[in-house]
């Protein structure tokens, strides 16, 4: 845990040379990679275009995972979708973009529903199955919070794509 640094320590660090509080700012933000990626973002790719450039960026990644992992069992889908939503709550620590977090988790949930389909059955991933359910359960309920935040005109688009998602998740508890 960081350390709170006292107000005399404070205001003695606001008293440097502005040089010298230069080196230390760049030092402390090295050190930090979400800082140094969120700095780069705010300061230098605040458009609709660079939003759009990482939103992709990250669509691909999500894509990768799906094609470029084995998955036999729920287990392995489990830990797709994890690795999916650590790019996607990366991407929003990033950029505050809520209507990219809900398109991207849509996203993830739907490859992850469509790998599900050649997955092998097998008595002992059933502990996997209902991992799964209850982790996309959990991320759907935040979808629909996130789909709440949203303008009305997104809400209309994305709506359908959640009900899918929802039925989707409905038929694999009927199926077990």
């Amino acid at each position: 845990m960081a350390k709170k640094i006292t107000p005399a320590l404070e205001e003695a660090i606001l008293n440097l040379p502005v040089k010298e509080k230069n080196k230390l700012l760049i030092r402390l933000v090295n050190k930090e990679e979400i800082l140094v990626d969120q700095l780069q973002y705010r300061l230098l790719e605040n458009t609709e275009s660079d939003l759009a450039y990482r939103r992709e960026q990250i669509s691909d990644r999500v894509r990768l995972i799906f094609q470029s992992h084995t998955l036999n069992y729920y287990k392995d889908l489990l830990y797709s979708v994890r690795e999916g939503i650590r790019l996607i709550n990366w991407h929003f620590k990033v950029t505050k973009d809520k209507k990219g977090e809900l398109e991207l988790l849509i996203l993830l949930f739907k490859e992850a529903l469509n790998s599900r389909q050649a997955l092998k059955n097998n008595w002992r991933d059933q502990v996997y199955k209902v991992k799964f359910q209850e982790y996309s359960l959990t991320k759907i309920t935040k979808m629909n919070t996130l789909l709440s935040s949203l303008h009305e005109d997104f809400r209309i688009e994305f709506e359908e794509d959640i009900t899918f998602l929802q039925a989707g998740l409905q038929t694999l508890s009927t199926h077990s």
